[in-house]
């Protein structure tokens, strides 16, 4: 249980979250702190618990693959099945619907780090889970009490499981493309038709639908104005089968136990969420969950592949010793834990201000605070969502491609037999492949992040970085390593500068500048840690050494490619055409 259950857990929920003011914001009411903390600590000890006896079963399992079942949707393998089975037993879902619906009410950050749980264990479970949590908090904030009384206690108990349906052919990442299509009829329901591709858990009861409504569907073509959100069932109430159709499954490089499918939407009827025209909003919502989800997705997976490359390179023994004290192969351990770290920092500190924007809506919502206090909550709220959302393409970005890293080099610690089926490394990389892909390719999370730059969120997030290591200068033990982030800093502001007189060339060099940003903001959050664990400041002290000498080398790259370097790779591709 110590084991799933991580210091750097511990770390958060113990020290680094300002529960009380949270909680007060949260719920408006007295709150016994000390019991909530107690209470959240029991919910994420018995996930460790289960997440942690699922492993084994899982690795032994890892080919298995879901299957077309009889009634037009998928079925996961058994030991799928049989470990969301002891989650649902367990009261351990969808953690985050509201107390109301029966769920928990989890906080963002505790949601997350039970996600990382069951990814370590499972990522092909954690699909499942995962999806749950990003449905069910879209269905909360855009469905009527209606429809909220009627399938969020569902959600809670595990009776049905969710997913989002987006993707179409000639539809990918450019949503502007859809051609599903939403009918009014007159009983208020809706109405679709169409077919969408490669839609995780797509054998789900509750399928969250985006169409292009009919009534404007030729004006509404090519942009994403036009586009409702459609709750859709498999069945209906009686049980009959609703015009929901799992027509094929994907065969993939990993995540087999997680169903990939082609849905098939014949005349099947659901009912809007939200505002008619306005679908695109609220899906933005559920990939900003799905996003940082698969985050933590990729945060588990870091921590597996981790634990079993130094599990073995403290028993395997070449020229007498063991490899973990071979010089190469220890610095590649330890930048691997520091680098999992740095993940884990940046995307708790992103779950606490989501959690902290949460609180301050509900806040807002009630008639117990003063005009002066609403005043100043709005003017927060509205600060910290932009760092919000310039912070969630970061997550996802730099989590997937950590993931991406650490799972190849655990195989490169196994040597030849890492290649193979007889250790797990290679199975966790094969898993780890799709992550920089699905929820937006790490390409698109950079010029998501690249746009948030170009609107101001920059200067937002740094102004508050600046004076979190302006306060952290006043240590002594870690003044040296503020002032070093300081210049970090620095040279994102230079790289700006550079970056912005050209925007097709900033759009080149958008995963550069991603990354100083990440190291800026993952450096002062991993110096938070220090005072509460000693330990921390080694962590510190590596991460922010080796990524300021990485920060000095990216600005210099950003500086000397202005000059002709997007026409020489127009060239360059041309000479690529021919040649293939």
């Amino acid at each position: 249980m110590a084991d799933y259950f991580a210091a750097g857990m511990s770390l958060y929920l113990e020290h680094l979250v300002d529960w009380e003011k949270l909680l007060h914001l949260w719920r408006g009411t007295k709150v016994d702190v000390e019991s909530e903390v107690s209470a959240y600590r029991t919910i994420l000890e018995t996930a460790a618990s289960l997440a942690q006896s699922f492993e084994a079963d899982s690795r032994k399992h890892w080919s298995a693959e879901a299957e077309l079942s009889s009634d037009g949707g998928a079925t996961s393998p058994p030991h799928i099945c049989a470990a969301y089975e002891k989650l649902r037993e367990a009261g351990l879902v969808s953690l985050s619907v509201s107390e109301e619906y029966g769920g928990f009410g989890l906080p963002a950050l505790l949601n997350g780090i039970y996600l990382e749980m069951i990814s370590r264990a499972d990522p092909s479970l954690m699909m499942i889970v995962g999806l749950q949590t990003g449905a069910a908090t879209d269905i909360e904030k855009y469905g009527s009490e209606e429809v909220k009384r009627a399938i969020l206690p569902k959600f809670a108990s595990g009776e049905v499981q969710g997913c989002m349906d987006l993707t179409e052919p000639q539809a990918g990442s450019d949503l502007g493309g859809i051609q599903a299509r939403s009918t009014d009829l007159p009983d208020g329901s809706v109405r679709i038709e169409g077919t969408k591709i490669y839609i995780s858990n797509g054998g789900a009861e509750v399928h969250l639908v985006l169409a292009r409504d009919a009534e404007t569907f030729e004006e509404s073509k090519g942009t994403t104005s036009g586009l409702s959100l459609v709750m859709v069932t498999r069945h209906n109430q009686d049980g009959s089968q609703n015009g929901v159709k799992v027509a094929r499954l994907e065969r993939k490089l990993g995540i087999h136990g997680s169903a990939t499918c082609e849905v098939v939407f014949d005349g099947a009827v659901g009912t809007r969420l939200g505002a008619k025209g306005q679908g695109f909003r609220a899906m933005l919502d559920l990939m900003n969950v799905a996003r940082l989800g698969v985050a933590s997705q990729a945060l588990g997976l870091c921590e597996a592949a981790l634990h079993d490359a130094v599990s073995y390179a403290m028993e395997r023994e070449q020229f007498g010793i063991p490899i973990a004290q071979q010089p190469l192969v220890r610095t590649m351990l330890s930048a691997m834990a520091v680098d999992t770290e740095a993940v884990r920092a940046l995307l708790y500190r992103t779950y606490k201000l989501v959690d902290l924007n949460t609180a301050r809506e509900a806040a807002l919502a009630r008639d117990d605070i003063s005009v002066a206090q609403r005043v100043e909550i709005q003017e927060e709220l509205e600060r910290d969502n932009v760092r919000v959302r310039l912070l969630t393409p970061l997550c996802k970005y730099f989590a997937t491609e950590v993931c991406d890293d650490i799972t190849r080099d655990a195989m490169q610690v196994f040597g030849g037999i890492g290649y193979t089926m007889d250790s797990d490394v290679a199975k966790l990389h094969a898993d780890s492949l799709i992550m920089t892909v699905y929820e937006g390719t790490s390409e698109i999370q950079a010029s998501f992040a690249l746009r948030e730059i170009g609107k101001g969120a920059l200067n937002v997030m740094f102004d508050h970085v600046r004076g979190e290591l302006k306060e952290i200068a006043n240590d002594p033990k870690r003044a040296e390593l503020a002032k070093r982030v300081e210049e970090m800093s620095e040279r994102v502001d230079e790289a700006t500068k550079v970056l912005f007189s050209d925007i097709n060339y900033a759009l080149l060099r958008s995963k550069l500048m991603v990354q100083m940003v990440i190291d800026v903001v993952a450096a002062t959050e991993l110096l938070h840690q220090v005072p509460f664990d000693e330990r921390r400041l080694d962590i510190a002290t590596d991460f922010i050494i080796r990524r300021s000498l990485e920060s000095e080398h990216f600005g210099k790259r950003i500086e000397a490619g202005l000059d002709g370097r997007v026409e020489r790779d127009a060239r360059l591709l041309e000479l690529a055409v021919e040649s293939a």
